[in-house]
C-alpha cells in the first residue's frame, strides 16, 4: 500500500455560519496552488444546491443529502470516501451540514479503518461572530462544534465590535485552547504543508477490535434521536417574480432557521442559488453558472417543521416534502 496519505479536512460550524463560503475560497486557492481538492457535502434536503454552487466537476464534488453524516448518513460518508479518484496530490475537504455534531464524525474518521488512505482528520470550525451563543437551546450544539476544531474561522466580523470579537475569541479559547484562529489563507497553506508532508506521516493506528466503531455508532445514533431539525422542499418550476419571492421570504415563520435553494427569476436567463441565514435582513441572490441541469426549489431548514410553514410559499408552487 502506498504511504501517501490524502490530507481530510472536516469543515463544521453552525447554519449559516459560512461553512461553503470558506469550502468555495479553498477549492480556488488549492487549485492555484497546484493540488487537486475533492469536496463531499452533506446538508438537508437536496445537497446538489449547494454542490452546484462550488462550480466543480461531479468528478469532484459528492453531495450527502438528508440526515447528518454523524447520524444516518455515515455509511454513504464512508462510500465516498472509498471511491474518491484521488491523485497524487488530491486533497478531501468534508463539509457537515449546520447541525452535525463534528465530535461525533472526529471519531468515526479517526476509528473506521476503511478510511486508512487519507490523514486523520483536521478540522475547521467556522464561527459567526454576530451570532456565537446567541442561538438559545442551540448553544450548546455550537460549542460541540468548536471543540475538536484545529483552526477556528470567524465570520461577519464587519458586524461586530473589536470587543465583541475578543469576547468571542476568550469563549472559544476556554472550549478549544489549542484551536488557531484561521484566514482563509492559513487554512489553505495548512492543507498545502499536509499534502507536503503526505509521504511521511506515521501509519494509522486502528484499534483492532470494533469497540471504538461500535460506541461511535451508538452515539451517532443517539444524536440522530434527539435531532429536533428538519427540513422542507418547495418546488419552482417557473420563473418567478423576485420581489414577490422576497416578500413571501420574509413571512417565514421565525422556525425558518435557514433557507437554501435554486430558482429562477422572471427576466434572468440563468438560474439563481438563494441563500437566507437565521441572521435578521439576510438573503442574497447570485448566478449559478454550471453545465447541468438544475432541480429548481427551495430547502427551508427549522425546527420541528411541518408543512404549514410554506404557506406564504403556495402562491408560487404545490408543496412537496423530501
Amino acid at each position: 500500500m502506498a504511504s501517501y496519505r490524502t490530507p481530510l479536512v472536516l469543515i463544521g460550524g453552525f447554519l449559516g455560519a459560512g461553512k461553503t463560503t470558506l469550502l468555495r475560497s479553498l477549492v480556488t486557492r488549492l487549485r492555484s496552488d497546484g493540488l487537486d481538492p475533492h469536496v463531499i457535502l452533506n446538508d438537508y434536503g437536496n445537497a446538489e444546491i449547494d454542490a452546484s454552487s462550488l462550480e466543480m466537476s461531479r468528478g469532484r464534488v459528492t453531495p450527502i443529502a438528508g440526515s447528518c453524516i454523524c447520524c444516518g448518513s455515515q455509511a454513504e460518508l464512508i462510500h465516498a470516501l472509498r471511491r474518491a479518484p484521488l491523485q497524487r496530490h488530491s486533497a478531501m475537504l468534508l463539509e457537515a451540514n449546520g447541525t452535525a455534531d463534528t465530535t461525533e464524525i472526529i471519531e468515526l474518521l479517526t476509528a473506521d479503518r476503511r478510511v486508512g488512505r487519507y490523514s486523520l482528520p483536521v478540522q475547521a470550525a467556522v464561527v459567526d461572530a454576530a451570532r456565537w451563543q446567541r442561538r438559545d437551546w442551540n448553544d450548546r450544539l455550537e460549542r460541540v462544534q468548536v471543540q475538536t476544531a484545529r483552526f477556528v474561522h470567524l465570520t461577519r466580523l464587519a458586524e461586530v465590535s473589536p470587543a465583541r470579537r475578543r469576547a468571542v475569541e476568550a469563549s472559544i479559547r476556554t472550549l478549544a485552547p489549542r484551536a488557531r484562529f484561521a484566514s482563509v489563507d492559513e487554512i489553505a497553506g495548512a492543507i498545502r504543508e499536509l499534502s507536503r508532508l503526505a509521504d511521511s506521516l506515521p501509519p494509522r493506528r486502528f484499534d483492532t477490535s470494533n469497540e471504538r466503531v461500535a460506541s461511535a455508532v451508538s452515539s451517532a445514533s443517539e444524536h440522530g434521536a434527539r435531532h429536533h431539525f428538519s427540513s422542507l422542499e418547495v418546488p419552482f418550476p417557473d420563473p418567478v417574480d423576485e420581489g414577490a419571492l422576497r416578500k413571501a421570504l420574509s413571512e417565514l415563520s421565525p422556525e425558518v432557521l435557514r433557507i437554501k435553494g435554486i430558482v429562477r427569476l422572471k427576466g434572468r436567463d440563468e438560474p439563481v442559488y438563494v441563500q437566507r441565514t437565521d441572521r435578521p435582513g439576510s438573503l442574497d441572490f447570485f448566478p449559478v453558472r454550471v453545465n447541468t441541469e438544475l432541480e429548481t426549489l427551495l430547502v427551508l431548514i427549522g425546527v420541528g417543521l411541518d408543512a404549514r410553514v410554506t404557506q406564504p410559499l403556495t402562491r408560487f408552487s404545490h408543496r412537496r416534502s423530501p
